[in-house]
């Protein structure tokens, strides 16, 4: 498992490959120097049998070395590490300057600190060097990178390196707790106490006396674990003056990151897999699709508009107990566009785009609140009651959960390919938003708290799992956000993930009711009719205009008495809990002699 150095430049190899043989003397390992090349035609790394670069100078026996092209070099990089299971890669930070932000050197610095699955290090050469006397300072913030750094920094300079801590001055035994805790960091990080110098400052400004330290000391590296990517310019730079990178006895500065997690590697595999597999998105298709989900998943007068006219649609048609009317308020509502930004968003880390799609589903549900609110107040006037199509909405199972995840995917896919926004229609009219927020305001109205209970949770569950599923759309079709930067999206998608859990256990209960409900009641009703004479043939339940309606049929050799049906009801609303209507059709049947 040997050492991997990349050298970007002519001018840094002979730095560079200095602390690489450090470094890997250190480590006990070999070590192979990877050099960025333009010449080179292929992807991958073209490892060379001829002498090295004068550049490079002479290579010890046990190296070797490669080239590669600029561009190339991050995935060829990622392949190699991951094939020869590699435990450490060293790479320079091209030093500061004007016209230096976009340069392909800082691209690729940056790029392989995030990216690259083994223990990476980040390397600030000073301006002049001098003979290595192993005097290292090792900041020790806590966390997996400041541990991997303290092991390289004892590594390299044994007692010469000195783990370095800062503990706030807040009390008289302040510094014998952070001496404490120093201890312990070095015990987690697989180190001897007595193998690494020991000290620790008193003050409220880490990164103050990580300065006063470099400056005091004789150092001649500043070995930092990072936190993460994002860390790297304000470590490498933030911290040190330029004078200490200068002169004869310039200060090393060097950001350590351990080896990415495990379910980071997995992730990343993953995202290799559907690159080969599924058809993923364009740059130019990309950038159609967020700038069209930017424009349309926020709270704008046109949104509001629409959401209203929905609205009212919606609940006219639910209090009319129109299944066309309702499905046309579908059509019209504009709430899908913020749901599948939200679902955009999360894959890519953009939390703007959250807040702002967030912000109009939030405002369009309490815009169609207000007017289920209002349109249930004025049905409640007018003599209104529980309609069929708002009984349908109050008991929400887990098959609409389904619904919404899967509607949720074929938006975001729909959307994502401009020739297929056609379908996108029929995608709304399956993903009932507007509808169920009409049935929570107009059941409110009419003191159906239980109704709008139900239809609260079927929104609820629509929304969540329409984030989720167009988040996994956009994950498949190659839209990835930056590894830095999208901690709080993976948090947030997990917690959706769970609340999506959450909200299939009553979900499910939901379903497992109506599937068992009826032939419970079926059994029960079927015990009493045959205590009458007669035979249960057909059950059908049924809401028409709200009343739950029971329509039996039965089989006998006359007309069942009043006595019957009447037990046949009383059986019925137990087995619901509610009251009901009967219908009860008879099936005459008359036995007959044999002939003789």
């Amino acid at each position: 498992m040997p050492l991997v150095l990349v050298i970007r430049y002519p001018e840094e190899a002979l730095g560079l490959m200095a602390w690489g043989r450090r470094v890997a003397a250190a480590l006990g390992e070999s070590m192979e120097i990877v050099v960025c090349d333009e010449q080179v035609k292929g992807p991958e790394l073209e490892w060379m049998d001829e002498e090295a670069p004068e550049y490079l100078g002479a290579l010890a026996v046990e190296e070797r070395w490669a080239r590669v092209r600029m561009e190339r070099a991050l995935e060829a990089l990622v392949v190699h590490v991951r094939e020869t299971k590699s435990r450490f890669l060293l790479i320079g930070k091209h030093n500061s300057g004007k016209g230096l932000k976009d340069s392909p050197e800082r691209k690729l610095s940056r790029a392989v600190f995030a990216q690259v699955p083994c223990a990476v290090g980040v390397l600030r050469l000073p301006e002049m060097g001098h003979e290595w006397a192993g005097k290292v300072l090792v900041p020790c913030a806590g966390g997996p990178h400041s541990r991997v750094a303290l092991r390289l920094g004892e590594k390299l300079g044994g007692t010469g390196a000195t783990a370095f801590f800062v503990e706030p001055d807040t009390d008289l035994v302040s510094r014998d707790v952070g001496e404490r805790v120093l201890k312990k960091a070095i015990k987690r990080a697989g180190v001897e106490p007595d193998a690494v110098t020991q000290k620790v400052v008193l003050g409220d400004r880490f990164s103050e006396e990580i300065r006063r330290e470099a400056e005091s000391g004789d150092y001649e590296l500043l070995l930092i674990g990072a936190s993460n990517s994002g860390t790297l310019k304000a470590k490498l730079f933030g911290t040190v003056p330029d004078k200490l990178l200068k002169g004869p006895r310039g200060l090393a500065v060097g950001v350590v990151r351990a080896a990415l997690p495990t379910g980071r590697q997995m992730k990343e595999a993953v995202g290799r897999f559907l690159r080969l597999r599924v058809p993923q998105l364009e740059r130019e298709e990309r950038v159609g699709l967020v700038d069209e989900v930017e424009g349309k998943a926020r709270w704008t007068f046109d949104f509001a508009a629409l959401m209203l006219l929905a609205t009212a649609i919606a609940g006219l048609g639910l209090l009319a107990d129109s299944a066309a009317v309702v499905i046309g308020a579908m059509l019209v509502a504009p709430l899908m566009m913020p749901l599948i930004g939200g679902g955009l968003a999360l894959v890519q880390g953009n939390w703007p785009l959250w807040r702002r799609s967030q912000r109009a589903v939030l405002m369009g549900f309490f815009a169609a609140l207000g007017v289920g609110l209002l349109l249930g107040w004025g049905a409640r006037m007018l003599g209104f009651g529980l309609t069929g199509e708002l009984a349908a909405r109050g008991e929400p199972t887990l098959l609409d959960l389904g619904v919404a995840f899967f509607s949720g995917i074929a938006a975001a896919y729909c959307l994502a390919r401009p020739q297929l926004s056609g379908a996108l229609a029929g995608v709304a009219i399956a993903a009932a938003l507007v509808p169920p927020i009409a049935t929570v305001g107009i059941c409110l109205s009419l003191g159906e708290v239980a109704t709008a209970r139900g239809a609260a949770l079927l929104f609820g569950t629509n929304v969540v799992a329409i984030v989720i599923g167009a988040a996994a759309n956009f994950f498949l079709a190659g839209i990835r956000g930056p590894s830095a930067g999208g901690l709080w999206a993976q948090r947030l998608f997990i917690v959706l993930a769970l609340t999506c859990a959450g909200l299939a256990v009553p979900l499910t209960s939901v379903l497992v009711g109506k599937v068992t409900e009826p032939r419970m009641m079926e059994s029960r009703l079927s015990e009493v009719a045959e205590t009458g004479g007669y035979r249960l043939v057909k059950l059908r339940k049924s809401r028409p205009g709200g009343e739950k309606l029971i329509s039996l049929e039965i089989a006998g050799p006359e007309a069942p008495g009043e006595a019957l049906i009447e037990a046949l009801r009383k059986a019925a609303e137990a087995q619901t809990g509610e009251k009901v209507k009967l219908r009860v059709r008879t099936l005459l049947e008359q036995e007959t002699g044999e002939l003789d």
